[in-house]
This record gives structure tokens, C-alpha cells and sequence, in this order.
């Protein structure tokens, strides 16, 4: 067992690992009353007041569209306070565990990302996480940053809620055809990432060989338009017919990546962790909504 310090409070993954943790693990969540990481100069002594034995940094500003204009909080919350995290983790030699996205490519590829691939964030928020994910690496932190992407659950605003929400309304709905990426469940994420605190408890700590970046979506991949109408096959929701459409005729802000799929297989190769398919987990998802709302 060990203290396990969860930064964030109502995000999507940490509403997961609260539950999932608690059963083997002591665990402390900190939210914005207790560390606000939009005032990073105030992150040190709160770590030290605590005073956790692994840190989940489950916290960020993940407003992709408001980040373009937002950008002091922004940087505030991805990159400063990260950066003081990973100075705690490093003076304490306690493990990190941090949060990043598939935001800090730029969409070019045709095959999935390598963690080695060139990164080029289209926007604030990519570039802001890309700049935390620096500050971890230059620290003297024992850490692992993984990098998911497309997330979804049950809480919070998300697509796989959208989708659910415009059901009821439209009968017809225009979605993205032409973005590809992995959409991953919250619930998984959090399944990998109590794998990945058990085994670092039972050896002992991070070694300092499996310190560094992890890709850690679900496997497979899809668009947009084809992830909606797999989340209405899932609810057996006939009525909805959805329409691919280009993202040139969905603008926003933020410019996402075309292609943002990611290559799994180093997190598999060091600790043997994997997330399920994008398509069971929608399945698991799913189910939690039935089993909710008493089906």
C-alpha cells in the first residue's frame, strides 16, 4: 500500500482512479481548494504538506478551443505547476505519474506515432502540455508522462456525452470524418494506470530504465463520425443518422490533428500494460451508463 497524491479532483480519469485506487491504496486528492494549479508558485509547499509517496498528476487545462486565447492559464497549469511538481518528485525521489496528449503532434503521419516521433503542437494546448512534458524531462524526476488521447466517460463534457445528449434532440447530426484517432475510456485509462502504481509498489519505486515517455491510449483507431455512430449501434439508437462531414466545414479555434493515432507497444514492451481495444471499451462504457441509469 501505498499514500497516492491524485491532483485533480472531478476530471474524467480521476473520478475513475478515486474508485479504482482506494481499494489497495491509501489515497489523498487534492483539488483546486487544496493545490490550484493556476498559481504554480504555491504547488512546492502544498506537495510538502502532503507529503504523498507517488504523485498522479490527473490535472490540467484541457480547454483546447479557450486555450488559444487563455493562454496564461494555460501554461499556468500545463507547463509552470508541472514543472514544480516534477522539482518536488525530483527532491523527494517519490515517483511521478503525469497526464499528456496527442495534441503535441502535429497530425502529419500515416502509421502510428512513435514516442521518439518529432512532436509540432498546431495550437496553445498542445504546446503547452508539449512544454510540461519538457519540464518533467528535464528534472530530476523519477516519472512517466503518458500521452492518450480522445477521452470519454461517463462525467464531465466529453463527445461520447455529447453524441448522447444530441440524440435526443436531432435526428440527423454532422460529425468530423476526417480527424482519425483512438478514442480511449477514462475507465481504462485508469485500469492501466493501477497496473502501472501496483507494480512500482511492489519493486520498490520507478527504476530509473522505466523513467520517461509512454504512449497509452486504446488500441485500433477510427474518425470522428464512426466513433458517433459506434457509441448509437452501442445504445441500439436507430433514429440518428449521422453525416461525415470534412473539418473544413466544422472550424475551430484550435486546429486539431488530422491523424493523431499513437504506437502502444513501448509501454507493453516495459511493463507489460496495455489498454483493450477502443471498441470493448466503448462496450464497458457503455454498460456503466446502463447500469446508471438502472437498465
Amino acid at each position: 500500500m501505498a499514500r497516492v497524491l491524485i491532483l485533480g479532483k472531478n476530471g474524467q480519469v480521476s473520478t475513475y482512479l478515486q474508485r479504482d485506487l482506494a481499494a489497495s491504496h491509501e489515497v489523498v486528492v487534492a483539488g483546486r481548494e487544496i493545490m490550484d494549479l493556476a498559481n504554480p508558485e504555491k504547488v512546492y509547499d502544498a506537495l510538502k504538506e502532503i507529503s504523498p509517496e507517488i504523485i498522479i498528476n490527473a490535472a490540467a487545462y484541457t480547454a483546447v478551443d479557450a486555450a488559444e486565447t487563455d493562454c496564461e492559464t494555460a501554461f499556468a497549469i500545463n507547463r509552470d505547476s508541472v514543472t514544480e511538481i516534477a522539482r518536488y518528485a525530483g527532491d523527494t525521489k517519490i515517483p511521478l505519474i503525469h497526464y499528456s496528449t496527442d495534441y503535441v503532434f502535429p497530425g502529419d503521419a500515416s502509421e502510428p506515432y512513435l514516442e521518439s516521433d518529432k512532436v509540432g503542437p498546431s495550437g496553445v494546448y498542445g504546446q503547452s502540455k508539449l512544454e510540461g512534458e519538457q519540464a518533467i524531462r528535464d528534472s530530476d524526476a523519477l516519472a512517466i508522462t503518458l500521452r492518450t488521447s480522445w477521452v470519454y466517460s461517463n462525467y464531465g463534457k466529453n463527445f461520447y456525452k455529447t453524441m448522447l445528449a444530441l440524440s435526443e434532440q436531432r435526428d440527423e447530426l454532422n460529425v468530423v470524418n476526417d480527424q482519425i484517432g483512438s478514442p480511449t475510456y477514462a475507465g481504462s485509462i485508469s485500469a492501466a494506470t493501477k497496473q502501472l502504481v501496483d507494480i512500482i509498489v511492489e519493486q520498490g519505486g520507478l527504476l530509473p530504465e522505466q523513467k520517461g515517455v509512454y504512449h497509452f491510449t486504446c488500441q485500433g483507431q477510427t474518425s470522428w463520425s464512426d466513433f458517433a455512430r459506434a457509441i448509437f449501434v452501442e445504445h441500439e439508437i436507430t433514429e440518428v443518422k449521422v453525416i461525415g462531414i470534412p473539418t473544413s466545414e466544422y472550424p475551430t479555434p484550435a486546429i486539431r490533428p488530422p491523424f493523431s493515432v499513437l504506437n502502444t507497444k513501448k509501454l507493453m514492451k516495459v511493463f507489460g500494460v496495455s489498454l483493450p481495444h477502443w471498441g470493448t471499451a466503448l462496450s464497458q462504457c457503455v454498460a456503466e451508463t446502463m447500469a446508471a441509469a438502472g437498465k
